[in-house]
């Protein structure tokens, strides 16, 4: 394998703005969520429905749980999802772009995103629903619930970062190649 080439400033000013970018993502979620899941209280789509706002307070049991593990679950997959894009942004900026390192991030990123697209539009779904049954919101039940257009982003960014891992393992074997015959 050839020796890293040194980052231009270009590239290192772009591989920064992402890693800024993830981290201003971390900064705004990371507390909501937190103070949700401290407070009880729950920025769900049923809460909008209900005066006081859904909280632990108006909700027993089943389904205050199903909707703190959706919260849980969103937490954990952000986590990953920022973990991982910190173990792609280092290597990069060292110029380690064609490195078969640097798949094992990009799929956690995917794994990361299908963990949130559990939490969010099953686990929390079904507490919205669980909740809304309990506390007697029967028009919640002929609501269209989700469009196609929410859950377009996450698959097209998922297929966008399992393009990038081809891609760099299509570059990892070409530079093995080209190093061969030189």
């Amino acid at each position: 394998m050839t020796a890293p080439q040194p980052t231009p400033k270009a590239e290192r000013r772009e591989i920064n703005a992402a890693a800024s970018i993830t981290l201003v993502a971390i900064i705004i979620l990371g507390p909501t969520y937190l103070r949700d899941l401290a407070t009880g209280h729950f920025s769900t789509a049923l809460s909008a429905a209900v005066p006081e706002g859904l909280s632990k307070h108006n909700l027993d049991g089943g389904p205050f749980w199903l909707l703190s593990a959706a919260l849980a679950v969103k937490i954990a997959a952000i986590l990953i999802i920022a973990f991982c894009a910190y173990r792609l942004v280092k290597p990069m900026l060292r110029g380690q772009v064609f490195n078969t390192k640097n798949i094992r991030p990009l799929n956690g990123m995917t794994i990361g995103i299908f963990v949130w697209f559990i939490g969010r539009f099953v686990l929390e779904g079904l507490g919205n629903n669980w909740a809304s049954s309990q506390l007697g919101i029967d028009w919640w039940a002929s609501q269209d619930g989700t469009t196609f257009g929410d859950l377009a982003l996450p698959y097209l960014f998922v297929c966008t970062l399992q393009l990038f891992s081809v891609a760099i393992q299509r570059g990892c074997k070409l530079e093995e190649e080209v190093d061969g015959l030189v």
